[in-house]
């Protein structure tokens, strides 16, 4: 199931070089991490170290398919000869993540057509907030367009959009699009929310303490594979259990104890990634085991079971709802008068 992550890559022009210094680093060791593969796990393991790369033939373009893959059959190839001769000087093998990443995998976990908690969405006056952009890279103020959005576990979150947007119905448009799969969340990582917002764009998703920030084009990217849900999970963990979860005894007690990673980007980041990238796989296994793969069951166990036990003790047990109630529901009555918008 990991198959997916070439055809992501090369189809989406924007999206270059998701890796491009690992293509200065390809060694035995970056490929294969252990010695014991087979010629096709050592082949899918560099192809998106390997399509990562950018030639320049006056304007930035890929290696086509048909080079990309001549050249990592003879990488792979050089690869299981070379992987002995390391062996025998005494270099360690150690285990490759499973994954390169949550994004690029094909699950679709939880489904556009799942229940959802939503209940309205509330228009409120335009305000300012400060909202981090990537674009920029900085934290510039806004007068965003601004929304409440109510959900029946008694949960609310403000959904701030960028002006850049243009007018009041689009920036609800905007907020309706999120406010939705908002609710198919877990009640654990919803209320953790306080404030999701938007800008226009093509950046990498981020969250702090408290917050959500998506851009609208890499969004559109991840609904054309059924991955919006599986996006806001990831982020809703930063905003909801970093703080008090990532760096706590117990999880790196577990991280010590499994050795590896789930993710490769996991293992580049194992202080602010690993919490979130394992969580989204360990909650599939607990409450969705249909639509994740035996295979794949397997492999996640087999690769962090100390960190699976930890997000089933204290995050997803599958003996409680997924859903509770944490405060009285909204009253969402008046949006008949249309002041605001139901499911």
């Amino acid at each position: 199931m990991h198959f997916s992550t070439i055809p992501r890559i090369t189809r989406n022009g924007q999206k270059k070089v998701k890796l491009i210094w690992q293509c200065q680093r390809l060694s035995v060791c970056d490929s294969t991490g252990g010695f014991a593969r087979s010629f096709w796990q050592i082949r899918r393991s560099i192809a998106v170290k390997l399509l990562s790369c950018e030639r320049k033939a006056g304007n930035e373009s890929f290696l086509s398919y048909a080079e990309a893959m001549g050249t990592l059959n003879f990488l792979a190839r050089l690869v299981l000869v070379s992987a002995p001769l390391a062996a025998t000087f005494g270099q360690a093998a150690i285990a490759d993540p499973p994954y390169d990443d949550t994004v690029g995998t094909v699950f679709d976990i939880i489904k556009s057509s799942d229940a959802t908690t939503f209940m309205c969405l509330k228009g409120l006056d335009r305000a300012e907030r400060q909202i981090w952009d990537k674009r920029v890279d900085g934290e510039p103020t806004v007068m965003a367009y601004l929304f409440q959005a109510h959900y029946s576990d008694g949960t609310n979150i403000e959904i701030a959009i960028n002006p850049e947007f243009g007018s009041q119905e689009a920036a609800q448009t905007q907020a309706l699009r999120f406010a939705k799969p908002l609710g198919r969340l877990p009640t654990l990582l919803r209320q953790g929310i306080e404030k999701f917002s938007l800008h226009k764009g093509d950046r990498g998703f981020h969250a702090g303490s408290g917050q959500v920030v998506f851009y609208s084009d890499a969004a559109s990217q991840r609904e054309s594979y059924d991955h919006l849900e599986e996006s806001l999970f990831h982020e809703a963990v930063h905003a909801s259990l970093d703080e008090a979860h990532r760096l706590a005894p117990g999880w790196i007690a577990a991280q010590q104890a499994d050795g590896g990673f789930l993710t490769n980007y996991a293992a580049r980041s194992p202080e602010r990634e690993d919490l979130a990238e394992t969580a989204l796989f360990a909650f599939a296994i607990l409450h969705f085991p249909d639509r994740f793969p035996p295979n794949d069951t397997d492999e996640v166990l087999k690769a962090i079971p100390h960190r699976y036990a930890y997000i089933r003790e204290h995050f997803f047990p599958i003996d409680k709802p997924l859903t509770w109630q944490v405060a009285p529901p909204a009253d969402c009555s008046d949006c008949a008068g249309g002041s605001c918008i139901n499911d």
